[in-house]
């Protein structure tokens, strides 16, 4: 985004707890990037927050956590097509050889 001259967003979620937020806020300071930065962790469907010690719990079925579930799994269904279509062009390529 810095090199292509793009906005940056205003929050980055991430998919997973304590862990992987972690390692994305240690990414985002290596970059002296100062997004805010949330984690969905799929266990129990719980907010972290890298500079918390525990997760923020607002309830499975609010309306804030149904939205962010609905984007996390919009994103799965993405990646999961593009990552589908990728194999089965490699696999053409391969085939025409």
């Amino acid at each position: 985004l810095r090199d292509e001259d793009y906005d940056y967003p205003d929050l980055v979620l991430i998919d997973g707890g304590a862990g992987q937020g972690s390692v994305a806020k240690n990414a985002l300071d290596a970059l002296g990037l100062k997004i805010p930065l949330i984690g969905l962790a799929k266990k129990r469907e719980e907010i972290y927050l890298p500079e918390e010690s525990e997760p923020l719990d607002f309830g499975k079925n609010s309306k804030m956590m149904l939205f962010l579930r609905d984007v996390r799994n919009s994103v799965h269904r993405y990646v999961l097509s593009y990552n589908k279509k990728r194999r089965k062009m490699q696999l053409r390529k391969e085939m025409e050889l």
